[in-house]
């Protein structure tokens, strides 16, 4: 018997697609559309205010995303959340993803761009390790166009000048050490762990869990029947897609078969066709609309900058 519960998520997450045979519901989306209680949110304080409405059911808030999206839902839990609302908490750190990346034989870049919302949450120090122990140029970029021309310069200036450094390129908001508030919520609440990522494996202390003193809101605990070990198909992406490979770098979005075919924005099959930040979706807003599988593909070494 299902559990009579309101499931409560960001968005964009209600169209990402899992693993499960074709009769059945295929996302949160098409859940909702056979009838699941399913509802969108913007922010961690709609999900406690939904509790509120509705004490008699369990809420459960699907929390996937990164440092900046769990530091606003750690200090949700230091508030005090309602006894019915439960977290099922997905998130990740950036950097140990990188990290992994550097690591392998051929990352796929030779120059790093990290991200400024992250290093705003958890400081740019997090991002040295990039310099200092694989000696590739790097830049912190935030969101608007100034601080995006300005780390590609900087990337670029330094593989001319053949001097890397971690340049700060968004320093009106990132601060040495980070946002403190929002660190010390998220050290307080939640416990990093080793984590998987679709289509890429486990990678070790890259994922967050909340700590054994909230397991009364830990959504996995109240409904062990819903445990990843039930689902064999888990951590797969879907079938032709290849968004795992452009994640790390070693293809481009029109080299996926299903590219502009059978995955687009209005028919994404694929996370990174899903949301507006996706590698995949990017590139079709930029109007690269053509699969290139009957092209050469471009080699990791003609690359010169990823932004995470």
């Amino acid at each position: 018997m299902s559990e009579p519960v309101v499931l409560v998520a960001f968005g964009d997450m209600l169209r990402v697609p899992v693993n499960v045979p074709k009769n059945q519901p295929r996302s949160l989306e098409q859940a909702k559309a056979h009838g699941a209680d399913v509802r969108p949110i913007a922010s961690p304080m709609e999900a406690a205010a939904i509790a509120r409405n509705h004490p008699s059911r369990s809420v459960v808030f699907f929390v996937a995303g990164f440092e900046t999206t769990l530091a606003p839902v750690a200090a949700l839990i230091k508030q005090g959340l309602p006894k019915n609302l439960l977290l099922l908490v997905a998130g990740r750190l950036t950097w140990p993803a990188v990290a992994m990346l550097l690591q392998s034989e051929r990352p796929g870049f030779n120059a790093l761009i990290a991200p400024g919302h992250v290093a705003t949450v958890m400081g740019p120090e997090e991002w040295e390790f990039v310099v200092r122990d694989h000696h590739m140029p790097a830049a912190i970029g935030g969101f608007t166009s100034e601080s995006l021309l300005a780390a590609t310069y900087s990337t670029l200036r330094q593989i001319v000048d053949g001097r890397a450094f971690l340049d700060n390129c968004y320093g009106e908001s990132v601060r040495p050490g980070g946002n403190p508030t929002a660190r010390r919520c998220i050290a307080e609440t939640m416990q990093v762990v080793d984590a998987e990522w679709r289509g890429i494996g486990t990678i070790s202390k890259s994922g967050f869990q909340l700590r054994p003193e909230y397991a009364a809101h830990d959504a996995r605990l109240q409904f062990p029947a819903g445990a990843d070990e039930a689902r064999p198909r888990r951590g797969e992406m879907p079938p032709g897609c290849d968004c795992a490979r452009v994640i790390l770098g070693k293809v481009l979005p029109t080299d996926c078969r299903l590219y502009g075919s059978a995955c687009t924005p209005d028919t994404a099959i694929g996370p990174c066709m899903v949301s507006d930040e996706g590698a995949c979706h990017v590139w079709w807003s930029a109007g690269h609309r053509s699969n290139a599988r009957s092209r050469a593909t471009t080699s990791g070494s003609g690359r010169i900058a990823a932004r995470t």
